[in-house]
């Protein structure tokens, strides 16, 4: 995760945030793992936040892996979001959440 990091987040609770540029479509780290038949988080990794107005980045499933993939490019900064509707095998938004 060399292009990232985990912080404390304004968006919820923790967050992983860029610490330098990243291009658009870039892959940057492995999140799940399919442990037949749930998925299973790969911390810090997994622990990007939910946002369905300013999602930036998408999970994205290779057979038994998903990946986090940006959708733009991303500043140095600026915080990994998706969202989680979109993938049904993810934690879904819970009450309180930030959109």
């Amino acid at each position: 995760m060399k292009l990232c990091e985990f912080k404390e987040s304004p968006v919820h609770g923790n967050g992983i945030f860029a610490i330098a540029d990243i291009e658009k479509h870039t892959v940057l780290f492995e999140t799940h793992l399919l442990d037949s038949p749930l998925w299973v988080n790969i911390k810090p990794n997994c622990s990007y936040n939910h946002s369905r107005d300013n999602e930036n980045c998408s999970s994205v499933t290779k057979g038994k892996v998903k990946f986090l993939v940006t959708l733009d490019d991303i500043k140095e900064g600026e915080e990994l979001l998706v969202d989680y509707t979109k993938d049904g095998h993810l934690e879904q938004p819970q009450e309180g959440w930030v959109e």
